[in-house]
């Protein structure tokens, strides 16, 4: 097999900083300028006014855009709180100066909820049944008990958000749950799905001011038992843990994994539902070791980052690198995948996956996004993509060479569908071989990134 050169890893992580890095230049029309006088609030009886102030950016002495007020409509709106969210804009005291006027229409008592959604982890996922109890007395606390179903996993668990833990400018997290995550293996070139039960407890800590809003620390103590027994997809029958691989039988055992991770995430886009400028990334590294409680020792790295740069109108470039890595003693539900409607495009789900999964892993994408409508403003309801994936995954043991790396070009459709939301449908090409396999039509929900 032919290796891949020093100089030409060097190559590719220059290139990767660069398109990161790179200042795209950008055709915008100039805006009216008008400054923010100050804020208004109207509706909130049981609100306290920084729980509201808390999911806007806009703040006095701001220049006002109809981007920057749509996107603070839309952190306030998600938060559910309210049946209702308006924000615009009336005149200030003076020309050049607006104020910007908040009126919501408060939820009173508990209330189920219904959502779906996409996550990288999970594919597509929905929510059928959520009692929430968020914000009821109106200091912007979280708790709902909720059954959680996805392509992959199904949980029912509780869920707790204190966004100013003691008054102070940290926020809390908590989960309790109990499920079933699935998972895909391909032996001899079939198709299984194997499942591992899961449930135990998870906690966050974070900043919410300052430097310190970026940062994160969590524990989770949880148990993990997967099954002995695997499901063949396009047959009735099962493999068992005699028939499995020794790579994989010898990890079929019940176990907790308790671990304590530490991490930076930052989030700069303009827009969280069709972002056209800045920045969202995220790097950790986690430590599962018996002195925290686990069964199993062993480190966990993670980084992801996302950029966004408007071209020219609403048409965008967005440019997206992740990589982790794991040590060897992580058991395959520890580890990483590739290929699917979630990784790497053009191949089938997780096909690129060895027996255990990955303790290597590489995925860069790029897409260029442009929308139907002619519409400045709001979230568009069709948007049409060219995208080019390449990334590879590697064992510990492996070395690094060029059948390692895979990569995919396309092209796909972004619509917005009523109750069930962004629908993602994406027509992939493989550029390298793998068996008979030269087209895949993915299906999912949300941006790819």
């Amino acid at each position: 097999m032919k290796m891949i050169h020093k100089e030409t890893w060097v190559k590719y992580t220059a290139l990767a900083f660069i398109v990161l890095l790179l200042p795209f230049t950008s055709v915008v029309p100039q805006e009216r300028s008008l400054q923010l006088e100050r804020i208004e609030f109207k509706g909130n009886t049981k609100t306290d006014e920084s729980v509201l102030l808390r999911y806007l950016r806009l703040r006095p002495g701001d220049r006002v855009t109809a981007d920057k007020v749509d996107r603070d409509w839309q952190a306030l709106a998600a938060t559910d709180f309210f049946k209702s969210v308006e924000l615009y804009t009336r005149p200030g005291s003076r020309k050049g100066l607006v104020v910007l006027v908040v009126e919501v229409t408060e939820r009173r008592w508990p209330y189920f909820q219904f959502e779906g959604g996409h996550s990288d982890l999970d594919g597509w996922y929905f929510v059928p049944f959520s009692l929430r109890f968020d914000n009821l007395f109106g200091k912007g606390h979280e708790w709902n008990f909720q059954a959680y179903l996805s392509d992959r996993f199904t949980r029912l668990g509780f869920n707790y958000h204190n966004p100013d833990l003691l008054s102070s400018s940290l926020a809390f997290d908590l989960q309790f749950y109990g499920g079933t995550r699935t998972f895909i293996l391909y032996i001899d070139g079939q198709e299984l799905n194997h499942d591992v039960d899961v449930g135990g407890i998870d906690m966050k800590l974070s900043g919410t001011e300052g430097i310190f809003r970026y940062l994160f620390l969590r524990y989770n103590n949880l148990n993990f038992s997967p099954a002995r027994t695997a499901a063949f997809v396009d047959t009735d029958s099962v493999l068992t843990i005699s028939l499995f691989p020794k790579k994989l039988a010898v990890q079929i055992e019940d176990t907790t994994i308790a671990s304590l991770t530490a991490g930076i995430q930052i989030d700069r886009r303009d827009n969280v539902f069709y972002p056209m400028r800045g920045f969202w990334g995220v790097a950790s590294a986690g430590l599962a070791h018996s002195e925290l409680g686990s069964k199993i020792d062993f480190v966990r790295y993670r980084f992801d980052a996302r950029i966004y740069q408007r071209i020219f109108r609403r048409h965008v470039l967005a440019f997206n690198v992740k990589a982790g890595s794991v040590s060897r003693e992580a058991p395959f539900y520890q580890r990483f995948y590739l290929g699917g409607a979630n990784s790497l495009r053009g191949y089938p789900e997780r096909r690129l996956t060895p027996i255990g999964y990955g303790a290597r892993h590489f995925l860069t994408s790029i897409e260029y996004r442009f929308p139907f409508s002619s519409r400045q403003t709001g979230t568009p309801g069709a948007v049409g993509v060219f995208f080019f994936d390449a990334g590879g995954l590697w064992n510990t043991d492996e070395k690094i060479d060029s059948d390692g790396l895979y990569r995919a070009f396309g092209f796909g459709l972004r619509l917005k569908i009523p109750i069930i939301g962004l629908t993602r449908i994406d027509f992939a090409f493989p550029l390298d071989k793998f068996e008979d396999n030269d087209f895949q039509l993915h299906f999912s929900l949300g941006h790819a990134f």
